[in-house]
Formats: structure tokens, sequence, C-alpha cells
């Protein structure tokens, strides 16, 4: 069947299941996640299912490679072309990985979403610039290996009407988590940690969805400094539960201006990377703060910095009766312990307990919006994102398919 004969067939019987797969590289940097999903339905009606997923670290080379090319560094076309590439082809390997787990095959696919690493967010700025994201992973390579269409690039309509173009799990959070009695945030702490407030009876039109800040980004950065690059990750919160966090330096650190934005807003590496990160070794310096007692204290900064944006955005705003937590950071116990410590009262639930594991979240969130995108339909929300209007987003890699017509 011809692509668009099957666009047309699905948007005629939208409850016919179809076959996703959804690709996520974010800005911690460390690999690939996977999952297959089967979805059907469309806008608040959807369903999802996770068959499948995966995680499939990077190479250290290209690991290495795409750390090169994080702001403040400079890169040339060359060496960005190549990583481009080269990631293109590791998340068509991640997808065949996980077909291969579910004993699925590419010819069984509607279309596959992917998002790569933001090497740089541009910011809107005061000067009328819109927002920007710079991504790598070429999804017409994806598109060729697996023979299935792509939709890629998800953010940049949104950014075009005039939105930030995150964040984007919002609709997705929606579509798993609303409920007409309980108040939920659905926390995701990832490199960014960002929240989407479902207060009872939400409405998606009239969501109001952010970033609060650093996830695991500058945790996992201060590791690596700290262990001379032997370590990447704070695994179960471990480093932090041995060090005890300085009150002073968390202080300083929470004064960053983020924190006193008001939502909508978003950020990035741009604000919470190397930059950061060279500033919070700065200031731990004077005051004798190393090692484990860092990774405390930084830990702290997240965690501190997701409950001082519930009680000054989100708790006024309604009921919030649990948090709904996913991302890396979920797995982090002692930054676990310290969410409770620092919003009693509210009960945290771990994402798996709704029946999709914490490790498929992301993945899913982009199958979900690329198969909303192919059939037509807007996925930004932008009482979230701040744009002008509703956007059907991404851009589409057709490939071979297209052609043979294989995919029925």
């Amino acid at each position: 069947m011809h692509l668009y004969d099957q666009i047309a067939a699905y948007r005629a019987e939208p409850d016919r299941p179809r076959l996703v797969v959804g690709l996520m590289s974010g800005t911690s940097g460390d690999g690939i996640g996977a999952a297959l999903v089967e979805t059907s339905g469309v806008r608040e009606e959807r369903r999802a299912t996770v068959v499948a997923h995966g995680e499939y670290p990077f190479p250290p080379e290209l690991r290495n490679v795409l750390f090169s090319l994080y702001p403040p560094n400079c890169f040339d076309g060359e060496r960005l072309l190549r990583a481009h590439l080269a990631l293109g082809s590791a998340l068509a390997q991640a997808a065949e990985h996980v077909l291969e787990t579910a004993g699925a095959s590419s010819n069984q696919l509607f279309v596959v979403g992917l998002h790569g690493p933001t090497l740089y967010h541009l910011l809107p700025g005061a000067d009328g610039n819109e927002a920007g994201f710079l991504d790598v992973g070429e999804a017409a390579v994806v598109a060729e290996q697996l023979g299935v269409p792509v939709v890629s690039d998800l953010r940049v309509a949104d950014c075009a009407a005039g939105g930030s173009g995150a964040p984007l799990s919002a609709f997705v959070d929606y579509v798993l988590f609303r409920d007409e009695v309980t108040g939920r945030a659905v926390q995701n702490v990832g490199g960014i940690a960002n929240v989407t407030p479902l207060y009872p009876k939400s409405r998606l039109d009239s969501l109001v969805a952010y970033d609060t800040g650093p996830g695991n980004m500058v945790i996992d950065a201060v590791v690596e400094r700290i262990t001379a690059g032997q370590e990447s990750f704070d695994r179960d919160g471990r480093r932090a539960a041995a060090g005890h966090v300085h009150s002073a330096l968390l202080t300083q650190l929470l004064d960053h201006p983020y924190f006193r934005r008001v939502p909508p807003k978003t950020t990035g590496r741009e604000e919470f990377g190397t930059g950061f990160v060279d500033r919070v070794f700065e200031l731990a310096g004077r005051h004798g703060v190393e090692g484990n007692d860092l990774v405390a204290t930084v830990t702290a900064l997240t965690a501190s910095s997701i409950a001082q944006s519930y009680r000054e955005h989100l708790l006024p705003r309604g009921r919030i009766d649990e948090i709904v937590l996913y991302g890396g950071g979920a797995r982090n116990r002692t930054l676990v312990r310290m969410l409770e410590e620092y919003l009693p009262g509210l009960r945290i639930r771990m994402h798996s307990e709704f029946g999709v594991s914490i490790e498929a979240r992301e993945a899913l969130t982009w199958a979900v919006l690329a198969d909303e995108s192919l059939l037509g339909y807007p996925a930004n929300v932008p009482s979230v994102s701040g744009a002008r209007h509703p956007v059907v987003l991404g851009k589409l890699s057709v490939g071979p398919a297209f052609e043979r017509g294989e995919h029925s």
C-alpha cells in the first residue's frame, strides 16, 4: 500500500492498532533508549502499550565525539556531519535490536519517531529571536536502513510558531495519567528535569508544563570529574548517600536566574552544561567541598529546584496528590529520598506502577508524537510551550518504503 494511502486508511479508522518505534538519546549522552509501541486512537482518545524496550549504550568513541560537540566547545562542519551520520546509524541499530527482542520486523512498522542529542538549544531572546534546537542523528539514515518512514526534529515546528519547543512530553503525560479525581505531577528527571501537573479534570488545552531545572546532567558531570572519567553517573545515588549536603554552597547554586523565571520555561546544556559545572567546582573550591559531599550537594540542587518550583508555580494552582516519577533520576535512591523530604505530603510513585517502565517512557513519548504527526494531528500544547497555535510536529524522512509499498 502506498504510504499516503496507508495514512488515509488509519485516519479513517484510527482505532486500528499500529506498531511504532520510538528512539531517544537525550542530554545525558549515555546512549539510546528504544521502545516498540502498539498504539491506537488519536488525540485525547489515544492508547499506547509498550511491547518491548531496551537501552543501548554508545560506543565510547561516539560518546566522546558527542561530548566534544557540546557547548562551550566549537566544532567544525566535517566533525559535526560525521557525528550526525554515525548517530543515525546507531539509532537504526537500536531500532533493529528492540524489534529483534520482540520477534518483530521493520515491515510491520507504521513509523519511527526519534529524538537525537541536542547540541544547542537557542532560547527565545529579548531581541525577538525565536527558540531553536540543533539535534544530531540523521533520520534519513534510519529510514534507509530500516525501510520505514521516520519523523524527527519534532521540536522545531513549535519553535517556528513562537513556542519554546519544550517540554513536548505534556501531551503523552496527559494521555497516560489524567484522572477525574486524583491530582498528579508527572515528573521526569532526565538530563534536564521537567514536570507536567495534571490537576483533577485537567483539560489538554489548559495544561502548564515546564522544565524545573537540571536533572541528572550536573550530577553526572560532577561524578565524571571527581572520578577522572572512571564513572559517568551516581549509581543508585550511592555517592550522594555517602556525602553531606553543604547548605551554603547549595544556596549559592539555587541563586541561578533560571529558578526565578516563571513558566512556561525551558532550559538545557546552554545553562546547566559545562560552564555551569565549571562554576560549581569553582564555588565548591572556595567552600572546601569535594568528593561525595559535592555529589550530595548537586543531587540536593536537583531535588531542591524541583521542590521549589512545585511550591512556587505548581501547588498554588490546584490539588496535587502524588508525583509520578520517571527518567534516570528515578533510579537514584538518594534523590528520591530528598524529594520525599522536601515535598512532605505528596506520595511518590514510580512510572512503572502504571504499566510503563521507567526505561521505556521517554522512547514511548517520541513513538506517540511521531504517530500523531504522521497522521496529521497537532501534538504540541500551546499553553505549555507558548506557541501561537497548535502545529503538526516533525520532519518526515520516507526512505525506500514510499516506493516499495512494503508497509500495509
